[in-house]
């Protein structure tokens, strides 16, 4: 087992919104396995998600109804006002000031692509890293603007890429063995064309969950087989928000 990395601009916390809270908890313990801690209160309903003694990340409630059902990734800093700053310096937008929650900060913001992200400072990160229905990886899909975009990270949070694929059809680099970054032509129909991030976990059948996370009231969007990094499935809860299991080693 590998223990979470943390460090300044890798993902901290992950966090799925939802406007029917219960319907959704329901569908994401049955299909992990994971338990749930009510930390809510009468404004807002707030989960911390488990898996086994380990933390996963967060499912609350939405702050109004324009908000989209998805899974937000949260980038550590250890200045929150300073990388608020940074971030709308570098071509992204704030959409909140520094929030207080339990055990620290936190803000919404977005790159100069498009995709939603969230900054977060705080010694209470997530912990079920590459074991099995834990956390595996993050990808940030590029629709538009990759050089920018990529210069809005590494100014930002300090990225250092390493480039993986880089040809007239696609470019795919990863940043410290947890982070891959994806542009190509051939960029997924059911992304309609928006960059977005998205947060993998690990799983034993990715056919499996497929199967059960439509039995669930899910949907599968896609299943890759016997790729280089093993098998994947792209799959969205109830409500539309997309995630990825996979069975392999990134």
């Amino acid at each position: 087992m590998t223990a979470a990395p943390h460090a300044k601009g890798l993902p901290g916390w992950v966090e799925v919104s939802a406007a029917n809270t219960d319907a959704v908890l329901k569908f994401y313990t049955d299909l992990f396995g994971w338990s749930a801690q009510d930390i809510g209160n009468d404004k807002m309903a707030y989960f911390i998600l488990m898996n086994g003694d380990k933390t996963i990340g967060g499912l609350s409630g939405k702050m109004n109804e324009f908000q989209p059902s998805q899974w937000l990734t949260y980038f550590e800093t250890d200045d929150i006002e300073r990388s608020i700053k940074e971030v709308n310096e570098n071509g992204g937008m704030t959409y909140t000031p520094a929030l207080s929650i339990p055990g620290g900060l936190i803000a919404i913001a977005s790159d100069p692509a498009g995709a939603p992200l969230g900054l977060v400072q705080s010694e209470q990160m997530n912990d079920s890293y590459a074991e099995e229905n834990g956390l595996l990886w993050f990808e940030l899909e590029v629709s538009k603007d990759l050089d920018k975009t990529l210069d809005f990270y590494r100014q930002v949070f300090n990225w250092t890429t390493k480039p993986v694929i880089e040809n007239e059809e696609m470019t795919y680099l990863t940043v410290d063995q947890v982070i891959g970054v994806f542009s190509g032509k051939d960029f997924p129909d059911y992304l309609g064309n928006q960059s977005q991030w998205s947060v993998t976990f690990a799983v034993e059948d990715v056919e499996a969950m497929a199967k059960k996370a439509e039995a669930l009231g899910g949907k599968v969007e896609s299943i890759m087989k016997g790729t280089a990094y093993g098998d994947l499935a792209m799959l969205r809860d109830p409500e539309g928000a997309f995630f990825v299991v996979m069975h392999g080693v990134m």
